[in-house]
């Protein structure tokens, strides 16, 4: 199973705030069960909490921001997870751009393990 990031967001699960990320973390363990989620499809939302639209926005771009994804990269739960670049690409330099911007949100003594962690979906 994938966490969708924007898709979360849109569905009503307010992955921008610490406190929503852990409310639909633990929705996701009653409901599903954490060991089925194996991976996190990252991008940011052009929509707003709950719009359900899936309008996918450059990290840092979009409502959930770069400090949802501190959030995100910070989490637990989440931080063994592959985190998947599912980005716009309207220029080639959009994919570095948007990793650059994750990275820049993982906390700093994690850093050094994102390059093993973290793919670019091309």
């Amino acid at each position: 199973m994938c966490l969708d990031t924007c898709h979360a967001y849109g569905a009503g699960y307010d992955v921008s705030t610490a406190r929503g990320l852990r409310a639909a973390i633990e929705q996701a363990r009653s409901a599903v069960g954490l060991d089925r989620i194996v991976l996190v499809h990252a991008n940011d939302s052009k929509g707003q909490l709950s719009s359900r639209k899936d309008r996918h926005e450059h990290i840092g771009d979009g409502s959930i921001g770069l400090q949802g994804f501190r959030n995100m990269l910070a989490c637990p739960e989440l931080a063994d997870l592959p985190f998947l670049l599912e980005t716009p690409v309207d220029s080639p330099d959009d994919q570095a751009r948007d990793l650059a911007a994750i990275r820049s949100c993982a906390p700093q003594d994690e850093y050094r393990h994102l390059t093993g962690r973290m793919r670019v979906e091309v």
